[in-house]
């Protein structure tokens, strides 16, 4: 892969995997752009979400993608 990918398996039917495919090629057409910040922002905001069941795996914002 050209870029910095996710290094945990994950389930790929879950939303997590997609959002890691989005980000993955915004940063390609945006480097700079504030997709984690705003991923964040929308966890914090809504703290009820159960992540687990989204697919987010433990540590997945210290992934080399979402750094």
């Amino acid at each position: 892969m050209a870029r910095p990918w996710i290094a945990i398996p994950v389930n790929q039917k879950k939303a997590y995997f997609s959002l890691c495919i989005i980000k993955y090629f915004l940063d390609i057409i945006s480097p700079n752009n504030d997709m984690k910040a705003k991923i964040d922002a929308l966890l914090n905001s809504y703290p009820s979400i159960d992540i687990n069941a989204m697919g987010f795996p433990r540590g997945w914002e210290n992934e080399p993608l979402w750094r």
